[in-house]
């Protein structure tokens, strides 16, 4: 788990996008605080864009590929209703995993 943290701090999002990654036991949990696409869309008064079947698969692979034990949740994504804190956040276990 501590290698799914530390390279989802090394992906193209965490540069061109603002992210909080949390760590805790056999879980991290990733923020994506601000992404570019979804503020532009808010900037013009448009809504969010449904990336919620993308995320799933891109996160899920991701994950899989350092470990395939982990298992990706969404917690929430457009066009999921979300805080004002984050546009979508994504929780990744492995209850197999070294804690």
């Amino acid at each position: 788990m501590d290698g799914l943290a530390k390279a989802l701090n090394y992906r193209l999002y965490s540069v061109i996008n603002k992210q909080t990654v949390k760590r805790k036991k056999n879980t991290v949990i990733l923020e994506m605080n601000d992404c570019r696409v979804q503020s532009a869309r808010k900037r013009k008064n448009l809504p969010d864009y449904p990336c919620k079947i993308a995320g799933i698969v891109e996160y899920t692979r991701f994950a899989e590929t350092i470990d395939k034990r982990i298992k990706t949740d969404v917690i929430a994504c457009p066009p999921d209703d979300h805080p004002e804190d984050y546009f979508c956040a994504w929780r990744f276990v492995c209850t197999d995993c070294e804690k």
